[in-house]
């Protein structure tokens, strides 16, 4: 079972990722937060494969968000991305130091999402093989 946090104030974007994803796999359990303060104690309790966060957020940036929980998310392992229409370059200065949080440009097509859980698991076979 590959464990998801989606972190999206918008629901019917993280409702609608939420599905997306549910179609392609049945091996996958998504949780869902609503912002940066609920992701975080997300994070603090439980142990994710795959983090996806969005930057643009009322109450926090994705970059605040995770730059706060860093430390938890790399003693697990976890794969972090986060998304955002807001200049890239902005963004990368925002996320300086954190080589391990993939940006991923608001826009792009929603098969990214799909190839991203594949790339995940592919690498879990390599690392783990025969499990």
């Amino acid at each position: 079972m590959i464990k998801i946090l989606l972190v999206e104030d918008d629901f019917g974007v993280r409702d609608n990722l939420k599905d997306f994803l549910e179609f392609f796999f049945d091996d996958l359990e998504i949780e869902q937060a609503i912002n940066g303060i609920e992701g975080i104690k997300r994070v603090e309790e439980t142990r994710y494969n795959i983090l996806i966060t969005d930057q643009m957020m009322p109450d926090m940036k994705g970059s605040e968000f995770i730059s706060t929980i860093i430390e938890k998310l790399r003693r697990d392992n976890t794969w972090i991305y986060i998304y955002s229409g807001q200049l890239m370059n902005e963004l990368h200065s925002e996320l300086k130091g954190f080589e391990e949080v993939r940006v991923i440009d608001k826009l792009t097509n929603p098969i990214f999402f799909k190839e991203l859980v594949e790339e995940y698991r592919s690498s879990q076979v390599v690392i783990n093989p025969g499990t």
